[in-house]
């Protein structure tokens, strides 16, 4: 694994929620991964020319209660609900122009369970569906135009992305025990508090050409994911709220996916998509509500309790679940 840490990088992770340890691999899901780039270690926490806080974000332990109260809520009780909304771009080359491919909605329900030692368990659970560019429409098929077929699409269904997180992590690379705070940067300016994430990667692929020709991008992956999130910063200041709302903006860049049939074809997506946080799943979109509680009601709660030390999904591992490798002439 490659972790670049410009600004503040909590930590390992994820990358995987595809390979790593029970207290990394969900952290990307669960999105409690990243770093900013663009500014020193000295302003891990606080960006340069913010406005002044009550909260000592440089501090990794009130600036992961912050992301948490953010993230999620404090009270174990409690269900917090991220939904996002988007579009899914083609990208070939250095100079031809992007082009739109489809959309993406999609949630992540959670649950969060505090610690000893300022320690925190996720129990987070993903699902998503695709949807026609033109009409917005949900969908099953798809026409691909890269490839001109029509291929069978393989909805977003993780069903345990779960993490610990620390102030401090501690984490074996390659045989070296490495040990990071979580400090990633907020900026605070005129009443608004922005969280800046960011994890960029690179991971061998789950999914390897010459078992998976037509569905692997190749024998590597690169994946960068870059998040956004604003909120009151008197919300932030505020202690008795246990769960803070939120807006945001999610960014990514990845390869085709599998199902796309792209097999080595040059090219990579970029996904845009909007973000916002529920407290209940009755509120989020209808269209999407309807189809998750017809065809995947067990993801509209977080996972129980007892999931705790089960391998973390992801959309790599659950395609090589549910499909088969496909013919070269077709879906197969």
């Amino acid at each position: 694994m490659n972790f670049h840490y410009p600004i503040s990088r909590p930590l390992a992770a994820d990358l995987s929620r595809r390979h790593a340890l029970q207290t990394l691999g969900g952290l990307a899901g669960a999105g409690f991964m990243g770093a900013a780039s663009g500014a020193g270690e000295a302003h891990a926490g606080l960006v340069k020319g913010s406005d002044e806080i009550s909260i000592d974000l440089s501090d990794p332990a009130q600036n992961l209660r912050s992301y948490i109260r953010l993230q999620g809520n404090l009270d174990s009780s409690k269900v917090s609900v991220g939904y996002y909304s988007g579009t899914i771009y083609n990208v070939v080359g250095d100079w031809k122009k992007v082009t739109p491919l489809c959309g993406l909605s999609g949630i992540g329900v959670r649950r969060i369970e505090p610690q000893p030692e300022n320690k925190y368990r996720v129990f987070n659970r993903e699902l998503a569906f695709y949807s026609d560019i033109k009409t917005g429409e949900f969908v099953d098929v798809w026409d691909n135009p890269l490839n001109n077929e029509t291929v069978e699409v393989l909805p977003i269904q993780n069903m345990t992305v779960n993490a610990e997180i620390a102030p401090i992590f501690e984490f074996d690379m390659e045989g070296t025990i490495v040990r990071r705070p979580f400090n990633p940067p907020w900026e605070i300016l005129n009443g608004s508090a922005l969280a800046l994430f960011e994890v960029h990667q690179e991971l061998k692929s789950e999914l390897q050409p010459d078992e998976w020709p037509r569905e692997s991008s190749g024998p590597m992956m690169r994946i960068s994911e870059l998040f956004h999130r604003h909120c009151r910063a008197s919300d932030l200041e505020n202690q008795d709220l246990t769960s803070i709302p939120y807006v945001g903006t999610w960014m990514r860049l990845a390869p085709y996916l599998p199902w796309m049939l792209m097999g080595q074809t040059e090219g990579h997506l970029f996904y845009r998509c909007s973000m916002h946080k529920f407290t209940r799943v009755e509120d989020l979109p209808k269209a999407f509500l309807t189809k998750a509680e017809r065809e995947y009601p067990d993801f509209l709660e977080p996972p129980k309790p007892e999931s705790w030390g089960t391998p973390n999904n992801s959309s790599f591992n659950v395609y090589k679940e549910l499909r088969s490798p496909a013919s070269r002439g077709g879906q197969g």
